[in-house]
């Protein structure tokens, strides 16, 4: 198992191999056969001056071939790393904020888990969810019209103020809401990243880079973010590291605002129109539901792996906290595991068995895991049944693979932000779902005790998705 501090170096090192290009070579490109093109010179002959400017060349001339360089795409590295940052910060809030929502929610103060304090969460994420289902399609398809790096900053700006606002709320559940409502119509990251790294990717490279992306700036941020997150918050308090989270998103908003590099410049852009009618969110879902039968398969497929995988973000914490009697530092080696295997898996798998087959037994792979998780007695089985899920959402880089190719350069952002609508509704629908089915089962009104009922209800939501995926073979 990798430690976070070398996964932070894979990263830095990834960043500091960027290919860039000098200010020189883009006045000067090179040429085949490595020999500079002859520079044109004055016809006067005589005087030393008419000498002097012979030497020289004709400044049109020079602005021309300034103007006709090719422009080198910029590394999809620049990608990763907002969205690193970006889920940087979501992993040092995610251990810490079901406390700080219990702190709030229960009458006496404590940081328990109660099923009060799993409604509560449950409906302010849902809130989070719902508006990013019907906003993201729009951001994104506008990000296509005016750039990347303006929707990437407009997301870090909004998550930081989110982060703030949780923080420093103390006894207002309306506060919470509102940190969510804020989340919910500026969120728009991960997809527009993605956008920026199929701008940036040949297509010979487009499918790996995708899988890089999602491994390292997912799950290399969350091999750090975890762990840091529950030491800070068992030590200082489980508001500290959401303060922290807040600090990292002002970070990634000044490297978007002042450091990283356009991936779609206005060139590229233009000619570009906003179409309202495929940016909404149901536009969006009808791009990927009323196109071609591969790609109506794949989309439906990815809803129900989407819809499976949210009950690892719902409930994981509340479920470790009250099965195990795990806080977010005992919690934090098991998400380093969750994170090392979003970053590891997909590079091992996909490579080998292909997109076809990384989708299909990956998803069945995953409906193992979560049956596992749902009955495992002790600590050690639930980590196993974990690992298992984890090597199984390899289908998911899969999939967001597999659905980009079917689109041309114009649509990729609208494209993604259908996924990231779809994304977004499984999170409005599983959240609600999966914390009453939590609330409920561990309740006395219900006739049995099942705690794992939630993933149970993932697993069934993973099999349809085998089923459907047989039609992608």
């Amino acid at each position: 198992m990798r430690s976070p501090s070398s996964c932070a170096l894979l990263l830095a090192i990834a960043l500091c191999t960027t290919t860039t290009t000098t200010c020189a070579e883009q006045l000067n490109p090179p040429r085949r056969g490595g020999r500079s093109p002859p520079q044109p010179r004055l016809k006067s002959s005589t005087g030393p001056s008419a000498k002097t400017a012979q030497a020289l060349p004709e400044a049109p001339q020079l602005l021309a071939t300034a103007a006709a360089a090719p422009r080198a795409a910029p590394s999809f590295r620049w990608a990763l790393l907002h969205n690193w940052l970006y889920f940087l910060s979501l992993g040092l809030s995610v251990p810490n904020l079901p406390r700080v929502i219990s702190s709030i929610v229960n009458p006496d103060g404590s940081t328990g888990v109660t099923p009060a304090s799993i409604k509560v969460s449950g409906d302010v994420e849902t809130v989070d969810k719902a508006l990013t289902f019907l906003g993201v399609g729009f951001l994104c398809a506008l990000s296509d019209v005016i750039g990347r790096r303006a929707l990437m900053a407009w997301s870090a700006a909004g998550f930081g103020l989110t982060c703030l606002l949780q923080a420093t709320c103390r006894s207002s559940v309306r506060a919470l809401f509102l940190a969510d409502f804020i989340d919910g119509v500026s969120s728009c990251m991960s997809p527009v990243c993605q956008a920026y790294v199929t701008d940036a990717s040949p297509p010979d490279r487009r499918v790996v880079n995708l899988g890089v992306f999602q491994g390292l700036s997912i799950g290399g941020a969350f091999i750090i973010a975890f762990p840091l997150g529950g030491i800070l918050g068992k030590q200082l308090g489980p508001r500290v590291p959401i303060f922290v989270a807040a600090a990292a998103q002002l970070l990634n908003l000044l490297l978007i605002l002042f450091v990283t590099p356009e991936s779609s410049p206005p060139a590229a852009r233009a000619g570009r129109k906003l179409d309202l009618r495929s940016a909404n969110p149901f536009g969006a879902l009808k791009r990927l539901f009323g196109g071609a039968p591969l790609l109506r398969s794949a989309a439906a497929t990815y809803f129900l792996v989407t819809l499976a995988r949210g009950v690892l973000d719902a409930q994981f914490s509340n479920y470790a906290l009250y099965r195990f009697g795990w806080g977010p530092q005992e919690s934090g080696p098991l998400l380093v595991l969750v994170g090392l295997m979003l970053a590891v898996a997909p590079r091992l798998v996909v490579p080998r068995l292909g997109l076809l087959r990384s989708i299909l037994w990956g998803t069945l792979l995953f409906a193992v895991g979560q049956t596992a998780t749902a009955f495992a007695p002790t600590p050690a089985r639930f980590v196993g049944s974990i690992f298992l899920s984890s090597v199984g959402c390899a289908c998911i880089p899969a999939l967001v693979a597999l659905i980009v190719e079917q689109g041309g350069q114009a649509e990729r952002g609208a494209l993604l932000g259908g996924l990231g609508s779809l994304q977004e509704l499984c999170g409005a629908l599983g959240n609600p779902l999966y914390s009453r089915l939590f609330a409920y089962f561990i309740s006395d009104a219900a006739p049995i005790k099942l705690p794992g009922a939630q993933f149970l209800a993932s697993a069934v939501f993973l099999l349809l998705a085998f089923l459907v995926s047989l039609s992608l073979v």
